[in-house]
């Protein structure tokens, strides 16, 4: 049969041992011979990389460490280090040596290859393995000048203001302890709830509008904070009376109670004064501060902040405006001062017991305004007024960051009275210095939300690095949020438990101590 036939003569074919045979295998040895020893040039070329990429990340921190160089001088430095960390005795030789200073990014990045001449590979006309290698370094930076920006809010009582103590004393124990030199390093601290603190040294401070200069003073008193004053003299057909147009100060009415003092805290700018780090000037009446009072409210009705006879029987608007019921009055404690329930500002420091003891006293009260709190954490890393302990934005050698912590949402309380809220920082709802008006806490809330999302905005547009952290939130929005606040998703964390907050500040830590090698 054929197929017999076949078979037959392949079983011959294989079994044969003469001349022609012997020749084909001694051919196929070539190929054989010659990927072995293509291995071992392969070899070689794998070393001759990472040897590369040694000297090459020696040479981008080379460069990196010097600020201000020239193009050839960055060159001249990375060959100079590449030189040194590959000699011309091992495997291989450098070329097409690179430098890129990237002053945006403030990063350096030095790319170069490696030629390794074959030797078996040679033999099939491959005379030379190119290597290559990229090393990117952000520049070292000697000095770190961070702001914590941490919510004091009433729902952060008991064990939770315990752990944000213990955490934030951590971080800047590490940080502190880090350093080579104290004065590296510069901490500030921005407690906040509804409203921010100062610090009652700056009582009547040129930026804090002492001659009531922004139409903000007052507002709920009457158009730019302008009311009529009536007096009257003598009696019957000699009584004459005359009406005179003042300009209410918050600070004169702090003069003229008897038992409440300013304690601190300072109302919201307005828009977009409110989160920027506009500086203020006397030129420019709506960049002053105006300090916080909360105006006593009619004695009718559904308001929540009566502390003094209203003086007249009048309607809300009359009662609200009656400014004369202050002089020599006596307060309820604190009323003036309501919302103002957060610790002062600390600046930016290298004392660290200063910053010790300002977290010690941080205590849990009141409601949150987020945005609020990093409007001011921007203004105490920065270098312009009211704080100027921040270096230029354009200091290389600094590291500005910004660490800011919530446990729930933003909340700004309406009310169902021709007030529309209560007397926060962004005063009532009804004045619309929110950009809104409505009495809806839900529609308010919201607006903060959107203030958040341009503070976090403005502060990456100026370099600042900034970690948000959720603390115990609930809120998917609100974690959305805060994730989209930070530098990076990566710099987002959400702490469900007291030792994920710990955990997650010493992170932070470890990232701003480490923040040089990035790829």
């Amino acid at each position: 049969m054929p197929l017999a036939r076949l078979l037959k003569n392949l079983g011959a074919l294989l079994a044969d041992r003469r001349g022609n045979v012997a020749m084909i295998f001694a051919l196929s040895l070539m190929p054989i011979t010659l990927l072995a020893g293509g291995a071992v040039d392969l070899n070689q070329a794998m070393t001759a990389r990472t040897r590369l990429s040694q000297a090459l990340d020696a040479a981008a921190l080379a460069v990196g460490v010097n600020t201000s160089l020239s193009d050839a001088d960055a060159l001249r430095i990375a060959n100079d280090f590449i030189a040194a960390n590959y000699p011309n005795n091992r495997v291989g030789t450098v070329t097409s040596i690179t430098v890129v200073i990237d002053d945006d990014t403030d990063t350096v990045t030095v790319t170069g290859e490696a030629t390794v001449d074959t030797i078996m590979l040679g033999l099939a006309g491959i005379d030379h393995l190119t290597v290559g290698w990229e090393s990117e370094v952000q520049r070292a930076r000697q000095r770190l000048e961070l702001v914590m920006v941490l919510d004091n809010t009433g729902s952060m009582g008991g064990s939770k203001i315990r752990s944000l103590r213990d955490s934030a004393e951590l971080l800047t124990e590490i940080l502190f302890e880090a350093a080579d030199d104290p004065s590296d390093v510069k901490i500030g601290l921005v407690p906040f709830a509804a409203t921010v603190n100062v610090g009652t040294q700056y009582e009547r401070a040129w930026w804090l509008d002492p001659d009531a200069l922004s139409p903000q003073h007052a507002e709920w008193a009457g158009p730019d904070g302008e009311v009529e004053i009536e007096t009257c003299t003598g009696w019957g057909w000699r009584r004459r009376c005359e009406t005179e147009t003042i300009e209410v100060n918050h600070w004169d009415l702090f003069d003229e109670l008897r038992n409440a003092d300013w304690a601190g805290c300072v109302e919201a700018r307005a828009l977009p004064h409110d989160i920027e780090d506009t500086p203020p000037s006397a030129g420019n009446p709506a960049t002053l501060f105006v300090p916080y009072f909360a105006p006593d409210e009619p004695d009718n009705g559904y308001f929540s902040n009566s502390y003094l006879n209203d003086g007249t029987g009048g309607g809300v608007e009359e009662r609200l405006e009656n400014i004369a019921k202050y002089e020599n009055a006596s307060v309820w404690s604190g009323y003036p001062n309501r919302s103002c329930t957060t610790t002062p500002i600390t600046p930016l420091t290298s004392n660290r017991r200063t910053v010790e003891n300002a977290i010690g006293d941080m205590e849990a009260s009141g409601n949150t305004n987020i945005p609020n709190g990093i409007g001011w954490g921007i203004r105490v890393i920065s270098p312009g007024e009211p704080f100027t302990e921040g270096t230029g934005y354009d200091d290389d050698e600094v590291i500005k960051a910004m660490v800011i912590l919530t446990d729930g949402d933003n909340v700004m309380s309406g009310r169902n009275t021709n007030l529309m809220s209560d007397y926060e920082a962004y005063g009532y709802a009804r004045d619309g210095r929110l950009g809104i008006r409505t009495s809806s806490g839900g529609v308010l809330s919201n607006e903060l939300d959107e203030r958040t999302e341009a503070a976090c905005d403005y502060a990456k547009a100026q370099g600042i690095r900034v970690y948000t952290i959720t603390f115990q939130v609930n809120s998917s929005s609100t974690r959305n949020m805060m994730r989209d606040c930070a530098s990076h998703p990566s710099l987002y964390f959400d702490s469900p438990s007291n030792q994920a907050l710990r955990d997650t500040f010493e992170m932070i830590a470890g990232d701003l101590t480490n923040l040089r090698l990035s790829r």
